[in-house]
């Protein structure tokens, strides 16, 4: 490959759109086999008991299979679920009681980047949930 030297102050500024479906192709192809993928249901285990069912594509000539953009945010999800659940990481909080309500404060460094102050509490069972900040 031929380096250049690039004059910045010589470049202009340039305007384009995305089309919305961009990121959502109706036909991938195989990056190796340049063949049209299918689409098929995979089985991820994440522990002994625990599967995720994802959407994927898979080359029909090498079988190698790639994750939509959703299944592997679905599937990265799972995944920080199940290692929340294994109690390897923890961290003790006091939890005080206002007469209706029990509260704890969250870590600042668990809410990077929240703008929002919603959060969605997912119950797990009689003393365990999960929270999702919004």
């Amino acid at each position: 490959m031929k380096e250049e030297n690039i004059d910045l102050d010589k470049l202009t500024k340039a305007k384009f759109e995305i089309d919305k479906s961009a990121f959502r192709p109706k036909t991938l192809h195989c990056s190796n086999c340049k063949l049209k993928l299918t689409k098929t249901q995979m089985d991820i285990p994440i522990d002994e008991t625990l599967y995720a069912v994802v959407l994927a594509f898979e080359c029909p000539k090498c079988h190698k299979k790639y994750l939509g953009l959703e299944d592997a945010k679905r599937l990265d999800r799972a995944m920080v679920f199940k290692r929340a659940m294994s109690k390897d990481f923890k961290m003790t909080r006091n939890l005080s009681f206002d007469g209706d309500n029990y509260t704890f404060r969250i870590p600042k460094e668990f809410t990077h980047d929240v703008n929002k102050r919603k959060i969605e509490i997912i119950p797990l069972g009689a003393k365990e949930f999960c929270a999702v900040v919004e």
